[in-house]
């Protein structure tokens, strides 16, 4: 769990995927009164609840020191000249043995575009939690702080499991474990707020059962399977051979680890059990389709070589029943209500928690109320807008 902690905080994953939002700086325009509820001392506000600067600039630390694998040097961004995170890029740089040193403009970029994916991080997390922990209020649903370090031991059996490999964890993430705490108490809300949206979505009625399955009688029809044995020979000769052999007496098993070179059913004696029509090989197939039980049939030249095939038992196609379906369809159409549930409740979550969202110009971010809608365009990765003013 904790190796997640080193990446980019996805803290309401449990909701539903539908919350994992590509978190973008929005374009921003205007002064500082853009963000006109927002304390002097604050990054942003939610409802009226400040996330403050120095909340801000701890994480965004932190943030900038997790994406680097151990050993590896830390890049921090210091705007506005960024002298320091361009002198680490060329350092980085001529580390790596580039073949081409970029120019410092080229870096400065770098730099800039660092700085704005820690930002987002940054603000996504903080803002996001504190949205987290006022629904958890408005629901009712808690978790106690036994609770939380319970988590946080299990985590650590799990994920540090030699003696001093969380403290070294500690010191090179700059997190302490108080923020780890913090993290583990907005994963196991959102984890218990899902659990709480699912039980709302209700209980799967007969009638809903009976209605599926009338719709999709296919998806409970149940195709003739047939029992086989076969034996595969990279020549037609040396398949008449094994089948002489075993109208000889040869038992199947014995003819199979001499002649077969198919590994899958040789292990198993020649046999290929429940095997259903298009499975095999079509020469395979059509010959054990057709075949009587009992008969010994080919050989047959298929893809991989000359078959030989008997089936040995065939079980026909049947229709589930309804009363057989009905347990099947009711854990179906449970999940289906749920996820509908989760959706609903994250798509009005985003949207009334955005509403009551206001960031300070420099730290506008998708989801803060202020964040302009223009100027943005579309990607396979998401929505691309502007670097905002600092």
């Amino acid at each position: 769990m904790l190796s997640s902690v080193t990446k980019t905080l996805r803290i309401v994953l449990a909701l539903c995927a539908f919350f994992v939002l590509s978190f973008t700086v929005a374009a921003c325009g205007g002064d500082d009164e853009s963000g006109n509820d927002v304390p002097s001392n604050a990054v942003a506000s939610v409802d009226g609840t400040p996330i403050t600067k120095a909340d801000y600039e701890r994480w965004a630390l932190i943030n900038a020191k997790s994406p680097g694998a151990q050993g590896s040097p830390v890049i921090i961004p210091d705007p506005p000249n960024y002298e320091r995170c361009i002198a680490a890029l060329e350092r980085q740089s001529r580390d790596a043995r580039a073949r081409t040193t970029p120019s410092d403009s080229q870096l400065r970029a770098q730099c800039r575009q660092v700085e704005t994916q820690i930002m987002q991080q940054s603000m996504a997390l903080l803002i996001q939690a504190d949205w987290i922990e006022k629904e958890a209020d408005e629901l009712g649903v808690s978790v106690s702080d036994a609770d939380v370090q319970r988590t946080l031991e299990e985590t650590k059996r799990q994920s540090f499991p030699r003696r001093g490999d969380y403290e070294s964890f500690l010191r090179r993430s700059g997190m302490t474990e108080r923020d780890i705490l913090f993290r583990l108490r907005i994963q196991d809300l959102s984890t218990r707020i899902t659990e709480k949206i699912q039980r709302e979505a209700g209980d799967v009625t007969s009638a809903q059962i009976t209605a599926y399955y009338n719709r999709n009688r296919d998806q409970f029809a149940v195709p003739e399977r047939r029992d086989l044995e076969i034996i595969l020979t990279r020549t037609e000769a040396q398949a008449n051979e094994a089948k002489r052999a075993i109208e000889s007496g040869t038992s199947w098993a014995a003819a199979a680890r001499r002649y077969s070179t198919d590994a899958l059913s040789k292990g198993n004696g020649g046999r290929l059990l429940g095997v259903a029509r298009g499975q095999q090989d079509r020469a395979l197939d059509t010959a054990a389709f057709n075949a009587r039980t009992d008969v010994i049939v080919g050989p047959v030249r298929g893809q991989f070589g000359w078959y030989i095939v008997r089936v040995t038992r065939v079980t026909p196609a049947k229709q589930n029943s309804l009363a057989e379906s009905r347990e099947q369809i009711r854990e179906l159409l449970r999940q289906q209500g749920s996820s509908r549930k989760l959706n609903d409740f994250a798509r009005e979550f985003q949207e009334r928690w955005t509403k009551l969202t206001n960031c300070r110009r420099g730290y506008v971010i998708e989801i803060c109320s202020n964040a302009p809608r223009a100027r943005t365009t579309s990607t396979a990765g998401g929505t691309v807008a502007t670097t905002p003013q600092r």
